[in-house]
């Protein structure tokens, strides 16, 4: 039976326990509070790690700012908590999604007040920290900065300070219409998605030092629609002096044309100009009148509306030349070596068209029809006579990774820079005979380093991890970060990765060896860039 002395023991040591849990949870909001262009910012500890979700870098893009540049962010008075993330970006939300990534959208919410970014960075830390933003995929209508595959408290461990952004994906991202050409043409048009992501760097240059980063240090990567982006933004004026390093993972650029904004291209999928695809979307609507009240009416339609006839649609929204943020054909920006000059990564997998592996009959054939359109029996003439055209199609959309990264890193003699080239061929070992390759996309959760906790960000499927895979990922792991560190992949006692070069035709291959490969997969991919370049001398002739 307890006396009045035990429970004034066991009431002074409680006293001491929450005293020292409120004093802990004071030094823990201290060490994470800080003071940004916008206000005071408190975020969260996780491990070692602060933590900053759903920061606002742009004005909300909604009512008479949809389809508009886009504005600086509220301030706010008091401590704002950074706890949550932000909106994740309109789009459909596909059935074969996970359960975590369903439950993510879910808590997350779907709204087109969206432009915001997340921070990663380690408490401790010892001056300021090279910067890694990071540009998610998608094809440029899916996706989010907050997915959790892209947590970044494991890199953020080994010292660089990450940042995720969201930015505007499928027709809010990506829009024209002869109307609003017209009526704005004072403005920046077209691209608003990147110039959203040029938003998030611009925050990043005023704010990041508060975060423990050096803004001179800023490495952009992505992959996909994300590496796609990477290659924009190094041709686009706006984001001059805006990062000092680029990774494009997994991107195509196509050689021969590239999606104009107000004239047709090269006939093909991306023939149409943006505003002719505009004055599509607004006939389906049923949208006329004036140029004023057209652009009423389209900045006035719900969402789900958009989405509805977005899902029906195979477009691709990467950029369009619009002449003034995407001056030329990407391609041609990086033959005449107006690219920024800066330290640049590029490469692609062995099973690029993955992507397309899973889609039922008919809609291959529909896909292949899209693909081939515009493309000779020359042009196709290196495959073998054993593929189908579905089987043409997609080996043709595999390759185009493979001969864009190499042309664009070839292009980096215009400038004093240097380039590095990858191939990833590793396939998990419990995968090895399942599948012809490297998946698309197989070396993100490698590179986040969260596949070890959480095999189920794997792609393409979930198989059980050797050690051999952990041990892959850290080496990949490894070249990111030296190179966002240094500007070069190198050091640590890695395998050597030399600079591509023309001359040379060294691609570093990233499979069960780390190993510089000479000439990959030279014949193919020099009759597909000739032809291409064919095609494109033609249609300019």
């Amino acid at each position: 039976m307890y006396t009045a002395k035990h429970y004034r023991s066991i009431a002074v040591s409680l006293y001491l326990v929450v005293g020292l849990m409120t004093a802990t949870d004071s030094i823990a909001a201290a060490e994470t509070t800080v003071r940004i262009e916008q206000g005071t910012l408190s975020g969260v500890t996780d491990d070692g790690v602060a933590v900053y979700r759903g920061i606002p870098y742009a004005a909300a893009p909604v009512g008479a700012l949809r389809w508009r540049p886009p504005l600086p962010p509220s301030g706010w008075d008091g401590t704002r908590t950074a706890e949550r993330f932000g909106f994740i970006c309109p789009q459909n939300i596909r059935e074969s999604y996970s359960r975590e990534l369903q439950d993510h959208f879910a808590t997350a919410g779907v709204n087109e007040d969206c432009l915001t970014l997340n921070i990663w960075t380690p408490l401790d830390r010892d001056g300021p920290l090279p910067v890694m933003v990071y540009i998610h995929g998608g094809n440029m209508k899916l996706g989010s900065g907050s997915y959790p595959v892209y947590d970044g408290a494991i890199l953020a461990r080994e010292g660089v300070v990450l940042v995720t952004i969201n930015y505007r994906i499928g027709f809010l991202g990506r829009f024209a219409h002869p109307a609003m050409t017209r009526s704005q043409a004072d403005e920046l048009l077209v691209n608003y998605g990147l110039m959203d992501q040029i938003a998030a760097l611009q925050w990043v240059q005023r704010n990041i030092r508060a975060f423990g980063g050096d803004p001179g240090k800023v490495t952009i990567f992505g992959h996909s629609a994300g590496g796609v982006s990477v290659n924009a933004l190094m041709v686009t004026p706006q984001s001059k002096g805006l990062f000092a390093r680029a990774i494009a993972q997994g991107s195509a650029v196509a050689l021969d044309r590239s999606r104009q904004a107000f004239t047709k291209g090269i006939p093909g999928p991306l023939g149409p100009s943006s505003e002719d695809i505009g004055v599509d979307f607004a006939a389906h609507f049923e949208i006329d009148g004036s140029d004023d009240e057209i652009a009423a009416a389209l900045r006035a339609l719900p969402v789900d509306d958009i989405l509805a006839y977005q899902k029906g649609l195979q477009i691709t929204f990467n950029p369009s030349v619009d002449g003034r943020l995407i001056p030329q054909d990407i391609v041609k920006v990086f033959e005449q070596g107006r690219q920024h000059d800066v330290p640049y990564l590029a490469g692609s997998n062995s099973w690029e068209w993955n992507q397309i592996a899973g889609i039922p009959l008919i809609g291959k054939w529909f896909l292949a029809t899209g693909f081939l359109e515009g493309l000779s029996d020359e042009d196709l003439s290196i495959y073998d006579d054993q593929w189908t055209r579905i089987g043409v199609s997609q080996q043709w959309f595999g390759d185009m990774f493979l001969v864009s990264t190499r042309y664009l890193a070839a292009q980096m003699d215009k400038v004093s820079s240097p380039a590095w080239l990858y191939h990833v061929t590793y396939v998990q070992e419990n995968l090895r005979g399942e599948v012809p390759g490297a998946a698309h996309g197989m070396e993100i959760p490698f590179i986040f380093g969260n596949v070890r906790d959480h095999p189920e960000f794997q792609r393409p499927k979930n198989v059980a991890l050797t050690e051999r895979d952990f041990a892959w990922g850290d080496l990949l792991r490894g070249y990111w970060i030296s190179f966002a560190k240094t500007g070069d992949p190198n050091g640590d006692g890695r395998p050597r990765w030399p600079q591509y070069e023309r001359a040379t035709d060294l691609t570093m291959e990233l499979g069960t060896e780390a190993v510089a490969r000479k000439a990959l997969n030279k014949d193919r991919l020099d009759f597909l860039e000739r032809r291409a370049l064919i095609r494109r001398a033609e249609f300019e002739q």
